[in-house]
């Protein structure tokens, strides 16, 4: 089964490396971008005012209860934000900011830290000193709303109270409630009346206090132009990436011996000139120096690999069997690509497989092999590797296999480069 083969980052760097030009201009014209950005949004300010919020309540039981459910913070910044409290800070705004309602409700943000009866005011503004007096003036309509909210509260009971002392008198100037025990109750709710009137009339009416004014910033809180210009310079860098990865060399054939060198420190034999393909195959049979004698209990193993050529009869291993022949050495020819690559990449060929092959010349042809990682760890299993390549054969794909091998610690023994595949000659006339 063909897989298709992803970008490792080692391809992705080797590209960024001999596109470089690419990358640079990509990485500036973000840098400019960023600085231009930086200059056409406008800057914006932040300032914090801090309210301590007083807990309130009109429940005469309430000096004994929990004071933690007398306020809910939640609830307090919910009113901090609300469009009473906006109305009333773009009011008092007015004559130093031009300021709508909606503009003070875009601008607050309100927050209050766990476990605590503060609130913090956040106010971003066009200038540093918009930005302190908004803040300022959220926080004085805050508390001038919650002042307001619970004076109206106090003047609600206070009417309900007195309504009913003034219908428990009228009821004991009935005939009907003359009686001793009747005029005792009447008696009992009017003092009971009495005492919340009382409590009423006593309590504080203090919502909470500023205890951080907002001091004017001294910087904006929006990016400048040097961090503009970096996040510009790093998505210059993110997006020369993909630019890179497509963008097809403009001449990705390895073409001539000249650009096979260009490829790596190796040793490359120049079969471009000889009209039989065999000749070139007899002289890499010599150039391997594979050892005379190999030893009873020993093998070589040669790996060849060659890009994959559809519809081609005989395999470069194939090739290199038949030059050994006919310099007197016997080799045993093994196709990589019909082994099963999880067999592969679990450690074949093992020691009993080489023990089996005792005294042999084995060439392993890996051409139908479809993952490179299989073909790196059969180059770290062998004494030598071949590579046999056309000179209109993928240049990329050579060097991004050739700097897998190297990464490995596995030296190249020999690079033959053969004459254009006839079908591209074809093509080409």
């Amino acid at each position: 089964m063909v897989t298709t083969r992803q970008p490792l980052l080692s391809d992705i760097v080797a590209s960024l490396r001999r596109r470089w030009s690419v990358v640079v201009a990509m990485m500036i014209v973000g840098l400019v971008l960023g600085v231009l950005c930086s200059f056409a949004v406008p800057s914006r300010y932040e300032a914090t005012s801090t309210v301590s919020v007083n807990p309130m309540s009109l429940d005469p039981a309430g000096s004994s209860a929990d004071v933690e459910r007398s306020v809910s913070m939640p609830t307090e910044a919910g009113v901090a934000t609300s469009p009473q409290v906006a109305a009333a800070a773009a009011k008092s705004l007015d004559s130093d900011h031009d300021l709508s309602a909606e503009d003070v409700r875009d601008a607050t943000e309100v927050g209050s830290p766990d476990d605590s009866f503060l609130l913090e005011i956040r106010f971003t503004g066009h200038s540093a000193k918009e930005a302190a007096a908004g803040a300022e003036a959220v926080a004085e309509a805050y508390l001038a709303t919650r002042r307001a909210d619970a004076a109206a509260d106090v003047e609600r009971v206070v009417a309900s109270a007195e309504e009913k002392i003034g219908a428990v008198q009228a009821s004991a100037d009935l005939p009907e409630n003359g009686g001793s025990l009747r005029q005792r109750a009447l008696a009992v709710q009017a003092d009971a009346l009495g005492a919340r009137l009382a409590q009423v009339g006593i309590m504080d009416l203090d919502p909470g206090q500023v205890v951080g004014s907002a001091e004017i910033p001294d910087s904006p809180s929006t990016p400048g132009p040097g961090l503009l210009g970096l996040a510009g310079l790093l998505l210059g860098l993110l997006a020369s990436i993909p630019v890179v990865l497509l963008k097809k060399d403009d001449n990705s054939d390895i073409g001539s011996v000249d650009g096979l060198h260009a490829l790596g420190d190796q040793i490359v034999l120049d079969g471009t000139r000889d009209t039989n393909r065999a000749d070139t195959w007899d002289i890499a049979a010599f150039m391997l120096k594979i050892p005379t004698d190999i030893g009873s209990e020993d093998s070589f193993l040669v790996m060849v690999d060659a890009e994959d050529e559809p519809g081609r009869a005989i395999t470069a291993g194939q090739e290199l069997v038949d030059a050994l022949s006919r310099r007197g050495r016997s080799a045993r020819f093994v196709d990589a690509g019909a082994i099963n690559e999880g067999k592969i990449s679990r450690g074949w060929p093992t020691d009993r497989k080489r023990e089996s092959w005792a005294s042999e010349i084995v060439v392993i042809d890996t051409t139908h092999l479809t993952s490179d990682a299989n073909k790196v760890a059969l180059g770290t299993r062998s004494d030598s590797v071949l590579l046999a390549r056309s000179t209109t054969d993928d240049a990329s794909a050579l060097r991004r296999f050739a700097g897998l091998l190297k990464s490995n610690g596995v030296d190249i023994a020999l690079t033959a480069l053969f004459p254009a595949r006839s079908e591209m000659l074809t093509l080409n006339r």
